[in-house]
């Protein structure tokens, strides 16, 4: 009786197709993504729920830093989720990208907030912008967790054994 051997060598290399990475979601940067996205609609939402608004020179401010953070948000989430950014962080520094966007992100925050506090002070039906206000600067100091945490993933220490900033 005559046995035969046979040998299969296979090859393995990147993958090139898109899959979806669930865990991003539960990662620190997928909620930090997840609640700077809800942050942002809700800072959008009192600011265009108060009437006449689209005539005072912060709201047109405030929509911008609103909108592109949700925006940006969206598009950090699609990265996340399909793992792109790890794929091409040769191309791109990605973790710098990041810290410089939630560093000025909470900057801008900062500034929009008080230019509207400013208004809402100054003007009838004020309860939009004192919402605004409220969730401004909440928004800025979530995106200043953000970026530390984002600067200490840049600067390579473990973010499990990183105590929250006090």
């Amino acid at each position: 009786m005559a046995t035969i051997t046979t040998t299969t060598t296979t090859t393995t290399g990147p993958s090139l197709g898109i899959s979806i990475d669930r865990g991003y979601i539960h990662s620190l940067f997928g909620r930090f993504n997840l609640i700077t996205l809800v942050i942002n609609v809700i800072c959008f939402i009192c600011i265009a729920a108060q009437p006449w608004s689209s005539y005072i020179p912060p709201q047109g401010w405030f929509y911008f830093v609103c909108v592109t953070g949700f925006w940006s948000g969206l598009i950090e989430l699609f990265l996340g989720l399909c793992r792109l950014q790890d794929r091409m962080v040769r191309v791109v520094p990605w973790k710098l990208g990041l810290l410089i966007f939630y560093g000025l992100w909470s900057f801008f925050y900062l500034t929009a907030a008080s230019a509207v506090t400013h208004y809402a002070a100054n003007y009838e039906n004020r309860s939009g912008w004192y919402a605004g206000t409220v969730f401004g600067f909440i928004a800025t100091i979530i995106y200043g967790i953000a970026a530390y945490y984002r600067f200490v993933d840049w600067k390579g220490v473990n973010t499990a054994t990183v105590s929250s900033p006090a």
